[in-house]
């Protein structure tokens, strides 16, 4: 079998929920057969680490400009899916494809589709880690004004980008039911797909009253949740437990993200391992108010033993977690009542039994090798 994966950046090292998903398909794919993988390469990409799991890179260097994104807007017709676009990354993908035949083309996001367009193989798959018309409508939720404006004309360009291009592909990867149902999909068309994770290691319990935000902080729907966290959860948690300290774990933090450290309250950016974090943390939290995202560092808190309190945004997909050591809470109130419970370890045994990437990619597989 031969396969061609497209997707928005080489998948190694894995430190974002994307990457992993990304990464976790690959390897399966790599196991079938050869496996080309077409990506931009951001400078700090492991090809060494690709190539040993006997995977064919054909990389292009990620070089974001204004007038390759304002070329990829008029290809495209969207903003976000033209930043993603570059002639370059095309024309590797198009010479994989016409290599050798084409068992299956796999499409990572949405936006990665208009790279891959009319491009012939066997089988066409495109994998959404998010509804991207939903997402982007999220965030126009959270903002006033022009700003409000502009996140709502680019909700509608995605739209109209799912419905042009979905048609496009034999089978369409999604998360969750809930997902399956916001997208113009045909009968038969949708694989769900949940996120998973390889084994979850159970992390010693928690000594001190410690809660961890793991996140990347500079993606503006996480730079929100640590903003709504810091300035009014955070201020009503240490009014009733005093000794309570917050790590805000995570690449990237924005200048406002940073500005929230202080007494009790640790910013540390770029972190190579999040578990010794996870490991001083008693809850661990997921208060995201837009966007959307793999929710795999709520996974990875579970697996750990540790109680996740999130918003109904944030463990969107994940609702069979709830009541398994996943909490949710959508206001400052409920969010600061559920933080100062100590939560028991029952996450750790439910991601353990129905969140590994086999479970969770097994449809995938068997799609793909009938």
């Amino acid at each position: 079998m031969r396969t061609v994966m497209v997707t928005k950046f080489l998948p190694l090292p894995d430190n974002s929920g994307g990457r992993q998903r990304s990464l976790a398909i690959a390897r399966r794919l790599a196991q079938l057969g050869e496996l080309v993988l077409c990506a931009y390469d951001d400078g700090a990409a492991d090809l060494d680490g690709l190539r040993e799991m006997g995977i064919d890179v054909r990389s292009t260097p990620w070089r974001p400009s204004a007038i390759r994104a304002a070329r990829g807007v008029v290809v495209t017709g969207s903003v976000s899916a033209g930043r993603f676009w570059s002639v370059e990354l095309v024309d590797q993908i198009r010479k994989a494809v016409r290599e050798a035949p084409v068992d299956l083309l796999q499409v990572e996001y949405l936006q990665m589709a208009p790279l891959a367009n009319r491009l012939v193989a066997k089988r066409r798959v495109l994998d959404l880690h998010n509804i991207e018309s939903e997402l982007v409508a999220s965030h126009g939720r959270t903002r006033r004004g022009p700003a409000s404006l502009l996140y709502r004309m680019e909700a509608g360009a995605l739209r109209r980008m799912e419905r042009r291009v979905l048609g496009t592909f034999d089978r369409v990867i999604v998360v969750s039911d809930r997902a399956r149902g916001r997208l113009p999909l045909g009968p038969g068309t949708a694989l769900i797909c949940p996120n998973g994770q390889d084994r979850p290691r159970l992390l010693p319990a928690a000594t001190s009253p410690v809660v961890a935000f793991v996140a990347t902080l500079g993606w503006a729907p996480n730079v929100d949740a640590a903003l709504w966290l810091g300035r009014e959860i955070w201020p009503q948690v240490v009014l009733r437990v005093p000794e309570a300290r917050l790590l805000l774990v995570g690449r990237s933090p924005s200048p406002a993200v940073q500005d929230l450290a202080g007494p009790g309250v640790a910013v540390t950016g770029t972190v190579p391992d999040v578990s010794p974090y996870l490991e001083q943390a008693q809850v661990v939290l997921a208060p995201l108010r837009a966007g959307g995202g793999t929710r795999l560092k709520i996974m990875e808190a579970l697996g750990a033993g540790r109680p996740v309190v999130s918003t109904s945004i944030g463990c969107d997909g994940l609702e069979d977690l709830v009541g398994r050591g996943l909490v949710v809470a959508d206001d400052t109130r409920a969010m600061v009542d559920e933080i100062t419970r100590l939560l028991s370890e029952l996450g750790h045994q439910a991601v353990n039994e129905g969140h590994t990437w086999d479970a969770a990619l097994a449809p995938l597989l068997a799609a793909v090798t009938q």
